[in-house]
């Protein structure tokens, strides 16, 4: 018994001394040559060692080496995939007999890693498939390979000092072009033991702003092993903060849930930062933060309870995105309580619709419709269902109360709902439907306004303050194309107009039709036409708009409409008629037998000439049949003469227009 205890503890010294002694009997060149020969091998890549190695055994398992390079990929322009300034690596020894790896050191000093994807899509780091195992591994093997607590044949490991110090990081895509660089990468790990906490902690610099970054995982073998275990991580810069509080149940799939705070000062600054070029309005585009509950299960990823405040708007929703379908799949709802869509609108967008936008003389306007073909495509990139319900809308001058919008996206179809809409004291519905599956896109349009308080409506949505009333509106339209102009040319549909106990003002209708004269030369101001109903219904084909029944009903003057409104051209051709009533019976008296005025409207939307219309005011005036051939030439260029200008300039000026 004696002389095997004695063998042992003479093998031991044995293996003890060759340990020590291996790194001064083994020449250094012959293991740079067999691991060099073991890279090229394993990579197919030249493993090269321009600088200093070498190598011990005991107490630590380690290389030491210096100037150390990696080829690159043959596809690609830069030689080398990877160099090194110095590398070290040791592992403690003696835990190593008992399934421990103990990592007293692992430090790449100045490492510079070049990482690209050819025109073909391949990565330089794909070395091929590795050596497959042998179809005769027993199933014994396999399971023991299996059986440790972290899958990789270990039973714990632990990091002493492991750094990456002044690292450097290019990304290039062949195909697109694009180059992404990382510098000044520092970085630490701390793990005293598989089931301890595993931290990585560093920095780098990406487009001259540093970025920090903490990372802490509560147990890394649950990591390895598939099992739950908690995530707290943390990225800081000055344009951006994101910290994540979370439970990590597995990694395959990934399944993480927890509460994550996003602070962003500037976000036209962040947007900047990433290289885009971007521009806002002043007090626009500035901080932004967002609080939830996230949660991704595989391909599937939601936020829950979000708050957000991104300038001066707040409000909260929930978000839901699916990537495992052919084309994502988005959901989601956002309350806001203030909206003022106004800052963040192109500049000039903001025009009061009253300027002077150019007169012409011709018969069509000079703003042409836009020929540009309108690109649809979006609406197939991906299906979607969203509800918005904001609580005050604020567009140009258009105020807007509480309103809730329900939008569907499916297959190339989107669906807009507006199920709540405050106006104006009145209330509204409508829906928008876009077809966008054919290269010609369908896109069709209803409304139902009531209630309206025209006034303030019109002074804020057009700076027109000479209609009064309660307003009710109907639309339904429909069209196909590709741009503006195919829109407007191929519109069709009908609708109408009905406004209560309201006035015009600005003129009087009664006292136009008595006698013109007067009542387009008083300056005080005071000029007023009640009316109990001012209605109508009008029908549009191919862009061609008409109304044949426009009607206004007052105690003393009835006004009827009737014409055209050729869209493509932006020209109309339109005629109103007032006409006395004989008695105070209001709307139900008899017409009167006077002199009546009917006014035309015609030429461009820019430039519209209002003149009366003179076979109207003859036709009341006397029979033609009875009137002399000169005696009607000289009444037609009196009424011209005196009254063209008047009725051309007192309409122009109602309306807001100027007159040539």
């Amino acid at each position: 018994m004696k002389k095997v205890i004695y063998a042992l503890l003479g093998l031991v010294v044995l293996l003890v001394i060759a340990v020590i002694a291996a790194p001064f009997l083994i020449p250094a060149e012959r293991l740079k040559e067999e691991l060099i020969l073991a890279v090229n091998d394993a990579t197919g890549r030249t493993l090269a060692i321009d600088g200093e190695i070498g190598v011990s055994v005991f107490p630590t398992l380690g290389v030491q080496a210096s100037k150390v390079s990696l080829s690159n990929a043959p596809s690609s322009d830069t030689p080398n995939m990877a160099t090194f300034d110095n590398l070290t690596i040791k592992l403690a020894v003696l835990p190593l007999l008992t399934g421990q790896v103990q990592v007293n050191k692992f430090v790449l000093d100045k490492p510079v890693i070049n990482l690209e994807v050819d025109k073909s899509g391949k990565a330089n780091w794909d070395f091929g498939s590795a050596t497959a195992p042998s179809e005769s591994t027993s199933a014994t093997d396999k399971a023991a390979s299996s059986s440790d607590s972290s899958g990789l044949g270990i039973r714990d490991l632990n990091l002493g000092d492991v750094q990456i110090i002044g690292g450097a990081l290019t990304y290039t895509d062949q195909k697109s072009g694009d180059v992404q660089k990382v510098s000044d990468i520092n970085l630490g790990l701390v793990l005293e033991g598989l089931d301890n906490p595993f931290i990585a902690k560093g920095s780098v610099v990406w487009n001259k702003e540093k970025l920090d970054f903490d990372t802490t995982i509560g147990k890394l073998s649950a990591v390895l092993e598939n099992k739950p275990s908690t995530l707290a991580s943390s990225l800081q810069s000055t344009k951006v903060t994101l910290k994540l509080d979370g439970d990590l149940a597995s990694t395959q799939p990934l399944s993480l849930t927890g509460k994550t705070d996003l602070s962003v000062p500037s976000v036209k600054e962040l947007i900047r930062w990433t290289g885009t070029a971007f521009e806002a309005r002043e007090n626009t585009f500035e901080a932004m933060s967002i609080k939830g509950n996230l949660k991704i299960e595989d391909t599937q990823y939601a936020f829950k309870n979000a708050s957000l405040a991104f300038d001066k708007i707040n409000g909260d929703g929930d978000f839901l995105i699916k990537l495992g379908g052919k084309i994502p799949y988005l959901e989601g709802r956002l309350n806001i309580v203030e909206l003022d869509v106004n800052p963040y609108m192109p500049e000039g967008s903001q025009q009061s619709p009253s300027a002077d936008k150019g007169s012409s003389s011709g018969q069509q306007s000079n703003q042409k419709w836009d020929d540009t073909p309108i690109d649809f495509s979006g609406l197939k990139a991906a299906n979607a269902k969203f509800d918005l319900t904001v609580g005050s809308l604020l567009i140009q001058e258009i105020k807007i109360g509480k309103s809730n919008i329900k939008t569907n996206l499916k297959n190339g179809v989107l669906d807009v709902a507006l199920t709540e809409l405050a106006l104006y004291e009145g209330k509204g519905s409508g829906a928008v439907k876009i077809d966008a599956r054919t290269a010609q896109a369908k896109v069709s349009k209803n409304f139902s306004l009531s209630g309206l308080q025209l006034n303030p409506l019109l002074n804020d949505a057009a700076d027109f303050d000479k209609l009064e009333g309660t307003g009710k509106i109907d639309i339904a339209i429909n069209t196909v194309g590709q741009s503006q102009k195919d829109f407007v040319e191929a519109l069709n549909g009908n609708g109408k107009i009905l406004f209560e106990n309201g006035a015009i003002k600005g003129i009087n209708l009664a006292a136009m039709a008595r006698n013109v004269t007067s009542a387009f030369t008083d300056k005080s101001g005071s000029q007023k036409t009640d009316f109990a109903e001012l209605s109508g219904t009008y029908t549009i084909t191919n862009g061609l708009l008409k109304n044949t029944d426009l009607k206004m009903l007052n105690p003393f003057i009835r006004v009827t409409g009737a014409g055209d409104v050729d869209m493509p051209p932006k020209t109309l051709d339109y005629r109103v008629e007032p006409k006395v009533v004989a008695s105070t019976e209001g709307q139900g008296g008899k017409d009167a037998s006077g002199l009546v005025v009917p006014i035309k409207i015609s030429g461009s939307w820019d430039n519209p000439k209002f003149a009366p219309d003179l076979a109207g005011v003859i036709g009341n005036v006397a029979d033609p049949k009875k009137l002399k051939e000169k005696g009607k030439e000289e009444l037609n260029k009196a009424i011209e003469k005196n009254l063209g200008d008047k009725v051309g300039k007192s309409l122009g000026g109602f309306l807001g227009k100027k007159k040539d």
